[in-house]
């Protein structure tokens, strides 16, 4: 019999354990990956190569470089602050950020699929 005391197959760490460790280290790369920083310039030979000043930083930033309030920092091609991860998402850490979110969908379907199979199929076949 497959089945333990508590009803749950031998193979459930199996699988469930390798995503939910994937998804730790995809969160640890999101985390601790430069978004992409970008260093202070206030030469004005950036704004003769067209690049625009930023107030809110003091700095000259290019075109695709947006301020982020909550890191106050300039990141290149700035999407958005993570909530989940707590760091701005830029150019650098974008790959970092689709893979989390990515697993971390996989995670939950997986999830949602097995107890859906304990709650009904289990109980089912153990009544």
């Amino acid at each position: 019999n497959n089945n333990n005391n508590n009803g749950q197959p031998w193979w459930f760490a199996l699988i469930y354990c390798p995503i939910l460790a994937f998804v730790m280290v995809a969160l640890f790369c999101v985390s601790c990956r430069d978004p992409g920083l970008m260093e202070r310039v206030d030469d004005l030979e950036a704004a003769e190569q067209g690049w625009f000043w930023n107030e809110q930083v003091g700095s000259y930033r290019p075109a695709g470089a947006m301020y982020c309030r909550e890191g106050k920092a300039l990141i290149k091609d700035f999407d958005h602050v993570c909530p989940w991860t707590g760091t701005g998402i830029g150019r650098d850490n974008m790959l970092s950020f689709k893979i989390f979110v990515f697993s971390v969908n996989v995670l939950c379907y997986l999830s949602v699929g097995l107890v859906i199979w304990f709650v009904f199929f289990v109980n089912l076949i153990n009544k």
